[in-house]
């Protein structure tokens, strides 16, 4: 058995429709990522901000919104939502 580990530095991104279901599948999928790289210590604050981004993306857009969750290395995180 190899014993892999994981990067610093990895990205996640994500296709949201214009649904008012997308908060909810953006939460879980970063709530996925952030425990599959050992950040639970950060969990409910990036899935609230996370919620945040993209309520407000399907308020304010008329068409589908992408995600992207970056680590930046050294703890650092960065969410967008365009």
């Amino acid at each position: 058995m190899v014993t892999v580990a994981l990067p610093d530095t990895w990205v996640y991104a994500l296709r949201l429709p214009h649904d008012p279901r997308a908060a909810r599948v953006a939460r879980t999928t970063v709530r996925a990522a952030l425990k599959g790289h050992g950040m639970a210590h950060v969990l409910d604050t990036v899935e609230l901000l996370t919620s945040e981004l993209v309520t407000n993306a399907y308020r304010h857009a008329k068409g589908p919104a992408s995600l992207r969750l970056t680590a930046l290395g050294e703890g650092r995180l960065r969410v967008g939502v365009w």
